[in-house]
């Protein structure tokens, strides 16, 4: 009897242990997921957008942007922090992100002023991130290396937050919708130019302009609506203690390094590294 007791208790002490573990995995693996819903259409935006254009009404295309901030927030501190990795993401973000401190990431062929003289600034509404398994940042290869991705990137940036606008789906189509894609070609008039809006389209930046620093694109037929610096991938190291960051600003790009000290982190280099 004695024996069948002993066995009874290893076996039901295994069973609790095996519970216990899985119910610790269960929860270290909790997804969060983002709540946002869109409160406009595309259409409706792209509605507001041609009105406020074609009555010249600076205050309807104000409220806009005015609306377009109060509506959209940063994404919660539940989704932020479901994990070590989604947290060092947002963290390094913030460290990193500086629009209107251009210079303190590099040298730049616009200086400081490609966000300048606008009210608000537009935050990427997605990011890329890899963690490899050594300190050589060099081991990430962009086709080969395996990268997860935010989508509805939402961060809390170190900027007013009045004047903070988050890029959603809904708002890259309706801007890019109401902006249209007439450009010059790349080198009209010199063969360094890159591509400029023209006609309808060169209209429509100029009347945005004031509100986002809204880029056309080198190569024309585009747009950057997010505002720059415009992170293409974060790499982290194994221990999530070392990051490289490869970003673009204006028609260059470049690289930051940073490293995390405690529960921060610190830009110990950053630079341009190339130009189109």
């Amino acid at each position: 009897m004695t024996k069948h007791i002993l066995l009874l208790t290893a076996l039901f002490g295994l069973i609790s242990c095996g519970q216990r573990q899985n119910g610790d995995t269960k929860i270290s693996n909790v997804k969060v997921d983002d709540a946002y819903k869109p409160t406009f259409t595309v259409n409706q935006l792209n509605d507001k957008l041609e009105f406020g254009f074609k009555q010249m009404q600076p205050d309807s295309l104000g409220q806009i942007f005015v609306d377009w901030n109060r509506m959209i927030k940063p994404n919660s501190d539940d989704f932020t922090h479901q994990n070590d990795t989604i947290k060092a993401v947002f963290d390094v973000y913030k460290e990193f992100y500086k629009p209107l401190d251009l210079l303190k990431l590099g040298d730049w062929e616009w200086g400081n002023d490609l966000n300048s003289k606008c009210k608000y600034v537009v935050v990427q509404n997605k990011i890329f991130y890899s963690i490899i398994l050594t300190d050589n940042f060099n081991d990430f290869d962009w086709q080969k290396s395996k990268k997860d991705s935010i989508e509805n990137f939402r961060p809390q940036i170190n900027l007013d937050k009045n004047k903070v606008l988050y890029l959603t789906d809904e708002y890259v189509k309706a801007i890019n919708k109401f902006l249209g894609t007439e450009s010059t070609k790349l080198g009209e008039g010199n063969i360094m130019n890159p591509s400029r809006p023209e006609g309808e389209s060169e209209k429509r930046y100029e009347i945005l302009r004031p509100y986002i620093p809204i880029l056309h694109g080198h190569w024309g037929g585009y747009w950057h609506l997010q505002t720059h610096p415009d992170i293409s991938v974060i790499i982290f190291n194994k221990t999530l203690t070392k990051a490289k960051i490869d970003f673009r600003v204006g028609y260059q790009g470049g690289e930051a390094t940073l490293e995390k000290n405690g529960n921060n982190w610190t830009i110990k280099e950053s630079k341009a590294t190339w130009i189109e």
